[in-house]
């Protein structure tokens, strides 16, 4: 099969976005199809020595450039619209010369995963797969004094949003188009019904390579210090205030530690919340660390606690399941799709006052209940074998046959 893809984010090597877009190009083409894959010149240097190290001749990447000045809007926040939007005409300019010479059987939009900046690949006229995306998460307004001064950007982005979906013809015309929508959440699942997709399906976009995995499931020996991780970058949806204020009101027979990892702008808050939720002694704060610092994190701890306020499927809830760790988190976007009932505790975002009282519940009767810590590990582990990207491909290559 000739498959054409968009991954405007994508780089060896990386997590998120860019390390989703990889992924796709890299996968697909070793299940056998000559991919071509459209992408920025951002990650030109790592892309071409990865792609010359494995030496896939069907893996074909094609850089798309942009004129300096659109370039240089990045250094602008609201920059990387402009950017988007123009990289997405060039992309399908050079798309429509690629395919009167090739012929693609195929196109899949694979990032940027956002349902409201659309592709404008439709125009080909080929069988199109648009995600996973997410996109349709908004962050419930009753939390925002969590995101102090940031609760603007948030504010920004929901106008953003609408605007694009009213204005933005790649939208509308991406999801009439497209054979199959995939959605990372039930939010934009129903964004894209709204908007015109005639076969929408939910479907993780979070996925983890093998190497990543351990060997076996880790088995914990009881302690009397019950250990949390929390992983991610200090932004204000991530909700980490949220997390130390829940465990401020654990019971004071409950002995714990809290480990963080990740920097990022609420850095110069992280003491001040300690002192505000009387935590000292209890938080070990270690900032940006290499993976494998993360991976033994992973290992040592008991509980991951992690309670975005805005996410479409955060990695962090497959990593730690991978690692056989039960699950704290909030009933909402992607961890409410993410976490399988079975592997953790997910709280309903309904008031701050009821969720922090029951967040702190749930650290309370997990550290009660070691048999439950297990069980649930157990749970998440076994599902997280099934989210690898060989099989999520495979997956994937399914939708594939069926729509050429």
């Amino acid at each position: 099969m000739k498959l054409l893809l968009s991954a405007y984010a994508c780089e060896p090597n990386r997590g998120t976005e860019l390390g989703n877009g990889w992924n796709w190009a890299l996968n697909t083409a070793k299940m056998g199809h000559e991919v071509w894959c459209l992408t920025t010149i951002e990650g030109k240097e790592n892309i071409l020595a990865e792609v010359e190290r494995l030496a896939l001749p069907n893996l074909h990447i094609v850089f798309v450039e942009v004129p300096a000045w659109v370039q240089k809007t990045f250094e602008y926040h609201l920059g990387f619209y402009i950017h988007y939007m123009y990289w997405q005409e060039q992309a399908y300019k050079t798309a429509r010369q690629l395919d009167q010479e090739l012929n693609f059987d195929l196109v899949h939009h694979v990032t940027i995963g956002s349902l409201q900046l659309g592709t404008a690949l439709w125009r080909l006229n080929k069988p199109l797969i648009f995600g996973p995306a997410g996109g349709g998460q908004e962050a419930p307004k009753a939390f925002k004094k969590y995101f102090y001064s940031w609760w603007k950007m948030e504010v920004v982005r929901s106008w953003i949003s609408r605007l694009l979906l009213t204005f933005n013809p790649n939208v509308r015309q991406a999801m009439r188009h497209a054979s199959l929508v995939l959605t990372t959440n039930e939010d934009t699942y129903n964004m894209a019904k709204v908007n015109g997709a005639r076969n929408a399906q939910m479907f993780l976009d979070t996925s983890l390579p093998e190497s990543f995995y351990p060997p076996a499931y880790p088995v914990r020996a009881p302690a009397e210090e019950l250990k949390i991780v929390w992983v991610g970058r200090l932004f204000a949806r991530k909700g980490l205030p949220l997390v130390m204020e829940a465990l401020g009101q654990v019971r004071p027979d409950v002995p714990f530690k809290l480990i963080i990892l990740g920097d990022g702008q609420m850095h110069d808050y992280v003491p001040q919340w300690v002192e505000q939720y009387n935590l000292q002694g209890k938080v070990v704060w270690k900032g940006q660390v290499p993976w494998e610092e993360v991976k033994r994190a992973y290992t040592e701890s008991d509980l991951f606690m992690f309670c975005s306020l805005r996410d479409s499927s955060a990695a962090q809830f497959l990593e730690a399941m991978a690692y056989g760790l039960p699950i704290v988190t909030l009933d909402l976007h992607g961890g409410k799709n993410l976490v399988p009932d079975e592997a953790g505790i997910k709280v309903p975002a309904t008031a701050p006052v009821e969720t922090v009282s029951a967040l702190a519940a749930a650290v309370e009767k997990l550290y009660d209940n070691p048999a439950l810590r297990e069980r649930m590990g157990r749970h998440g582990y076994s599902f997280a074998k099934t989210q690898t990207w060989t099989l999520k491909t495979e997956h994937i290559a399914r939708f594939y046959s069926k729509f050429t």
